[in-house]
């Protein structure tokens, strides 16, 4: 199976939109998702949003595709306005793969997403799985062969933004994202319960994303002066030994080349070879150590 059986609405009427928002205050928990114009969520621009509430039908709302002529959709700033009270409901779980990315990007946008009640990212690598990717997820545990994105965008030098893609495409690709990570949740759930691993990833996990969100968002302070200090300190300090280096050997040569180091330890000094490598002696970290020892 290529994608889920979900029925998909295309969102892109302000009546749509307010028959959307009525259904999303009513739900029990939604599952969202975003498409952007990059992976890096400082820096992405979202293309459409995707919603699910429950196993009969998703929801994708268009607000930056380009390139197709006249294409139907609504103002970003609208569809925040209107998604902005169900999903800063802290009353309203929320269902994500990948949560801060999609927090991230909203936040941009001037959504402050609570609740994320459950992650199938973070549930996954609880419990060990080794690939926890959605698509990969979808497959291993549902069963279901969900579209590559490269399908739609393809790939490498050539590969597009999500943002030329055709809305009914799409929609199609996001409407099936939210859906596949409403039903993992619900699976993964059970399966950390099994584990004895629920309280750890709803009292510890969980709470912690949002934490690391406000993190990333705020960035580091630097004390730039002391960087600079430090450095110079370091800078002398590495001249020092250099000096010393060559002292001892009796003369210079480029102590970050491995081949040259080698040819010193184990030539010039005479030490005992730990290992060997296809190029010749190794000069690792555990050998030099083994060596100081």
């Amino acid at each position: 199976e290529s994608r889920s059986n979900l029925k998909y609405t295309i969102v892109d009427q302000p009546g749509k939109l307010d028959d959307l928002v009525q259904k999303l205050s009513a739900a029990s928990t939604i599952s969202f998702d975003t498409e952007t114009t990059s992976t890096n969520a400082m820096l992405a621009d979202v293309v459409g949003i995707s919603v699910a509430v429950d196993d009969q039908e998703g929801y994708y709302i268009p607000v930056g595709h380009v390139g197709w002529g006249h294409v139907e959709q609504l103002p970003l700033g609208q569809v925040v306005d209107r998604l902005k009270t169900p999903l800063e409901d802290a009353g309203l779980p929320k269902l994500a793969h990948n949560g801060k990315y999609d927090m991230a990007v909203l936040a941009r946008c001037g959504i402050e997403v609570n609740n994320l009640a459950s992650d199938s990212m973070v549930a996954a690598h609880l419990l060990g799985e080794k690939s926890i990717s959605l698509k990969a997820l979808a497959f291993s545990k549902l069963g279901i062969e969900m579209t590559p994105i490269t399908d739609l965008i393809g790939a490498g030098a050539r590969q597009l933004s999500m943002s030329v893609v055709e809305i009914e495409r799409a929609a199609d690709y996001a409407c099936a994202d939210a859906d596949m990570t409403r039903r993992l949740a619900e699976l993964l759930e059970r399966e950390l319960h099994q584990e004895g691993l629920w309280k750890l990833f709803a009292e510890v996990e969980m709470p912690l994303v949002p934490v690391l969100l406000q993190m990333e968002r705020n960035g580091i302070a630097l004390d730039v002066e002391l960087l600079r200090k430090m450095s110079a300190q370091l800078g002398e300090q590495l001249l020092k030994l250099e000096a010393d280096i060559y002292n001892c050997v009796g003369h210079q040569f480029n102590i970050n080349s491995p081949r040259q180091l080698s040819h010193v330890l184990f030539e010039d000094l005479g030490l005992k070879p730990q290992r060997k490598t296809k190029a010749g002696y190794s000069t690792g970290a555990a050998v030099l150590e083994e060596l100081c020892g």
